[in-house]
């Protein structure tokens, strides 16, 4: 019996095993796009994957990623985003981002932003990102 406490313990649940670090969102106008960028950190041992990401102030958000064709470069909806055991994954300008479109509102700078990260192990996750240049 001591044995299963001690091992319940030491197990770090899954919401837990997963954090994001400095969410920020574009300034932008009502109807138009912006995106949004942060650092997941997943410290567990297994991998996890974003697979959604939801939020009031848009009609539309969308997981991207940035790509490269000759001399193009473009953007184009990717499904999900693994996050291996142990490490950290930046979604940053010219990489992978949430891309929030048709937005209901305008976003000026220092705005706050609610989001709704939906991870496959660790559940949904509400974050909140400021509006930076």
């Amino acid at each position: 019996m001591n044995l299963i406490l001690a091992i319940l313990f030491f197990i770090v649940p899954a919401e837990e095993k997963i954090k994001i670090n400095d969410p920020w969102v574009r300034p932008s106008s009502e109807g138009m796009a912006t995106a949004l960028y942060f650092t997941i950190e997943n410290s567990g041992e297994e991998a996890d994957t974003l697979y959604k990401v939801d939020s009031e102030i848009s009609k539309m958000v969308q997981i991207h990623e940035t790509y490269k064709s000759g001399d193009m470069m473009g953007m184009r909806e990717v499904e999900m985003i693994v996050i291996e055991p142990n490490s950290s994954f930046e979604l940053k300008p010219g990489s992978h981002h949430i891309m929030v479109m048709k937005l209901i509102r305008d976003i000026p700078i220092g705005d706050k932003v609610e989001f709704l990260l939906h991870f496959k192990q660790a559940g949904e996750i509400n974050i909140t990102a400021e509006a930076r240049k």
